[in-house]
């Protein structure tokens, strides 16, 4: 046994455990280490090649953020965050609990920069940077410093990623979260600093379980490993016992909002969906496409493009990952199999599971924690390809398959058709102060008050509706501790319809006609008459005036 891995008073089984990360990926490491060939060829250190990445990483995020429509979630992101902090307080102890720790987080920080779309945006960039370094680093530490620059390239264009990146939600910080944990993981499992990597470990658990609830399927992917590599003799019962108090301080320190959060269940989830739709969601869309760019059931050349893309992507990209285990299981590459493997699959499969067995909680932007995972194997497989141009071809090929998707995301409607920008843009250009504003339901209903309106347009772009009266808003957001807070349908004899001359109603492209028949006769009996039209693909804006 080589000198170093034979220490005074070392056991048996902490040998057999350094034996086991000494394998023969990193002799291969040694040969094609990333690192030295950056050094070798652009004169950059292992910190230099970090730097680049994330700064990278961050810019092929961040561009186009400004000009993609913000949309439904990023609203209820601002709606809560925009508010006071007893106002938030109150919030989150009636709904959206899940959240809570980042609608703080985006309060402070649109205080200090603003709420336009770019800097509601940028901490996810930033997020998506240390994202692809987190990537690159838990290559190197696994052993594959071969292929930590392949799998950083891959985390930069994984549309997952990319669309993590352009998403004012948690889940950019979660991934970020998520990987970096990893990371102190395998530096505590390898005996490196164990204190420190122990005690990180244990606050990275604490801030990604309270800022994404479902990070807390990492805990349960990082037990299944240290339980794995215990029963293999490939990790002591002291590091196990070290993982597990560090995990539960971790996830104790979480549990206020946790418990909160399960207290609020209807904000976990998503619709029932069929196990058919669940499968394609997971193996597509999860990782390979991020979200629909456009509006569900909407069909052009330009939607074939991305999701043909989509679809070869995930295929590539999954024959990949079966590459990269062979790979390393044929190099005996335990930690890395079991790692990524285990981060990869088990928190998606116990949702799954659970959705179709009890209650829908699927959703597969609640998996981004897992999108480093997948580029940490893609990366892997595509370095265990053979010969050089076939690395080569591959990492081409994966960029090539991503870019119509990239695009696809960078829209003006990117983000499921929403066209939010542009509609609050022609209301802005044409209404003047004084006029009165109606924000139609969004659901078909013959209700007095209604709580669903199209009035997130104007939380979401607030600027264009400066001067404007709301005219059916009864019950605000701050004073029930809601999102949306409660709305009336329009009235013939509202007196704020009386008191205006021009009305500009916002409704859905979609709206139901007999509930446009019910608006538009209210207007009609009150002496409005219909003027100019915009259409988009998601909403529309109609003037009356006397």
């Amino acid at each position: 046994m080589p000198g170093p891995l034979k220490s005074k008073g070392a056991t048996a089984t902490d040998c057999y455990y350094r034996r086991t990360l000494t394998t023969s990926s990193q002799r291969v490491a040694s040969r094609r280490a990333d690192s030295a060939t950056a050094t070798g060829r652009f004169r950059l250190s292992p910190a230099g090649i970090a730097v680049a990445l994330f700064v990278v990483a961050t810019v092929v995020a961040l561009l186009g953020s400004w000009n993609v429509s913000l949309w439904t979630d990023e609203a209820a992101t601002i709606s809560a965050a925009r508010r006071s902090t007893g106002e938030l307080w109150q919030l989150v102890h009636n709904i959206d609990a899940v959240h809570a720790v980042y609608y703080f987080i985006i309060h402070f920080w649109g205080g200090a920069f603003g709420w336009s779309a770019f800097a509601l945006r940028l901490p996810s960039a930033l997020a998506a940077g240390a994202t692809v370094v987190g990537v690159w680093t838990l290559a190197r530490r696994l052993g594959r410093s071969d292929a930590a620059l392949t799998a950083a390239v891959v985390a930069i264009v994984l549309p997952r990623i990319t669309w993590m990146g352009i998403e004012a939600r948690s889940f950019g910080l979660s991934a970020a979260i998520a990987v970096w944990a990893t990371i102190a993981l395998v530096v505590a499992l390898r005996g490196e600093r164990k204190a420190r990597a122990w005690a990180g470990y244990g606050i990275l658990v604490a801030a990604g379980c309270a800022l994404n609830i479902y990070v807390a399927l990492l805990v349960v992917a990082h037990a299944v490993t240290v339980a794995a590599l215990l029963a293999a003799r490939a990790a002591s019962v002291r590091r196990a016992a070290a993982w597990l108090v560090s995990a539960v301080l971790g996830v104790a320190i979480a549990s206020p909002v946790v418990v909160a959060s399960l207290g609020q269940r209807g904000q976990l989830g998503d619709n029932a969906v069929s196990a058919p739709a669940l499968v394609r969601r997971a193996i597509v869309n999860q990782w390979f496409l991020g979200e629909t760019p456009t509006r569900v059931g909407a069909s052009s050349d330009g939607e074939s493009l991305w999701s043909l893309a989509a679809l070869a992507l995930a295929v590539v990209g999954w024959a990949l990952i079966v590459v990269a285990v062979v790979a390393l299981a044929r190099r005996r590459d335990r930690l890395a199999v079991v790692v990524a493997l285990t981060w990869l699959l088990l928190p998606t499969a116990i949702v799954a599971v659970y959705s179709l067995a009890a209650s829908p909680l699927y959703n597969p932007r609640y998996f981004t924690f897992c999108a480093p995972a997948a580029a940490l194997l893609i990366g892997i497989g595509i370095t265990s390809l053979g010969r050089r141009w076939l690395r080569l071809s591959a990492v081409a090929l994966v960029v090539v398959l991503a870019l119509p998707i990239y695009l696809s995301q960078r829209q003006e409607t990117g983000k499921s058709g929403t066209d939010w920008s542009a509609t609050a843009a022609w209301i802005g250009s044409h209404a003047q102060p004084g006029d009165g504003v109606y924000f139609a339901p969004l659901d078909t209903t013959t209700a007095a008050t209604v709580e669903r309106t199209t009035r997130n347009i104007a939380v979401a772009y607030p600027d264009d509706f400066v001067g404007l009266r709301d005219l059916t808003l009864i019950v605000a957001p701050t004073t029930d501790a809601s999102l949306r807070g409660v709305s009336a349908r329009v009235d013939a004899s509202s007196k704020r319809l009386s008191d205006v001359k021009r009305v500009w109603v916002v409704r859905p492209s979609d709206y139901a006609r007999e509930s446009a028949a019910f608006d538009d006769a209210a207007l009609e009996k009150a002496g409005f008459r219909a003027k100019a039209r915009f259409e988009g693909p998601m909403d529309d804006v109609l003037e009356y005036a006397r």
